[in-house]
């Protein structure tokens, strides 16, 4: 039995709005990774700062492969952007564990969201079905 012109309309139409939801997750789950591993590279860098025993050169990047050189020392407090272009003071311990936290709430919406994603290409996919049929 075949399928009517209104399903296939509407069919059509989901398929349309699915495809964009799926295009706009994928966006998002993409950026969150991107800030995972942003956040990962900020860690080593912590950990190699606090491992310092004396003043090192290092170089510091200022923007699209632009870079100055600069001395680092051994630093007990770090600056932190806490929203709104608040900085904060915090120790080495208490900016890795910021930054683990918020890996970890990243990693989760990064998993939430490839479900939703998952969930709608199997919508989508039945609706293709749908609309392939005669």
């Amino acid at each position: 039995m075949g399928t009517s012109q209104g399903q296939r309309e509407r069919a059509a139409e989901e398929y349309a709005v699915l495809t964009q939801l799926a295009e706009e997750i994928q966006r998002e789950i993409s950026l969150a990774q991107s800030l995972i591993t942003e956040i990962d590279s900020t860690v080593v860098t912590l950990k190699n700062i606090g491992l310092l025993e004396e003043a090192k050169e290092v170089l510091v990047p200022l923007s699209a492969g632009v870079y100055v050189k600069a001395i680092i020392n051994k630093q007990e407090k770090f600056l932190v952007n806490i929203g709104s272009n608040i900085l904060v003071e915090k120790t080495l311990e208490e900016t890795l564990s910021m930054l683990n936290q918020r890996r970890e709430e990243l990693a989760q919406l990064v998993n939430k969201r490839v479900e939703e994603l998952n969930a709608i290409i199997s919508r989508a996919q039945q609706l293709r079905q749908v609309l392939v049929q005669r």
